[in-house]
């Protein structure tokens, strides 16, 4: 049954992913589509991932997934700002923040690169029929960078909420946040429908603020 969840998910990004393929192309749109790539093979190999059984070749394609975490999760942050950018947001116009905003999401790179890749260590595990590779290694705790990373989001997210009236940003990345916090152990697919939720949202605001 979660392995049906898991192509749902897929088919989902995979039409959110077309929609944003038609928009304007800018440096912001490009990475929102990297994000969304990483996203549809993320979920598409916890779903393929029993049909394909333990092995060599599962945990290849699995150590990908650790790789897009690591170094495309925390460009986000630079696609909220972009989208603050175009809608007039005052207090990211300048050009001190968007240094700022993009030296911190190298900062949360380098971090994630050296819990999720330096310290990769794979071990197989399977939930609810599933079947994937969970990093053992790395950095214990709750993965900072992708944290951050949404907690910038929802403060995006509120203040173009409160400049422009458009709230799916913000609520989108809170659900996010929600979704990643209930989405522990055998219930991790709440996270990654978190990131479906999150997915749609920066689409939306993509084709209001990113398209002209």
């Amino acid at each position: 049954m979660l392995t049906i969840l898991y192509f749902i998910f897929v088919g989902v990004l995979a039409y959110f992913t077309w929609q944003a393929l038609g928009q304007k192309r800018t440096s912001y749109t490009w990475l929102l589509l990297i994000v969304l790539f990483g996203l549809i093979y993320d979920n598409l190999m916890i779903a393929i991932g029993s049909f394909i059984g333990e092995g060599a070749l599962l945990k290849n394609l699995n150590a990908g997934r650790f790789f897009i975490h690591a170094l495309i999760t925390p460009t986000m942050m630079i696609f909220g700002f972009g989208v603050l950018r175009k809608a007039g947001v005052k207090w990211a116009q300048g050009k001190t923040a968007h240094i700022l905003v993009c030296i911190f999401a190298t900062a949360l790179i380098a971090l994630g690169a050296f819990s999720d890749i330096i310290k990769l260590d794979l071990q197989a595990r399977e939930v609810m029929g599933t079947l994937r590779y969970a990093n053992e290694g790395g950095i214990k705790g709750p993965p900072i960078p992708a944290i951050l990373t949404i907690i910038f989001l929802i403060v995006a997210g509120i203040s173009l909420w409160r400049n422009t009236g458009w709230k799916w940003l913000a609520l989108g990345a809170l659900f996010m946040f929600i979704a990643a916090a209930m989405g522990m152990g055998d219930m991790v697919f709440i996270s990654n429908l978190g990131e479906v939720v999150l997915g749609a949202a920066n689409v939306l605001t993509a084709k209001k603020f990113l398209s002209t």
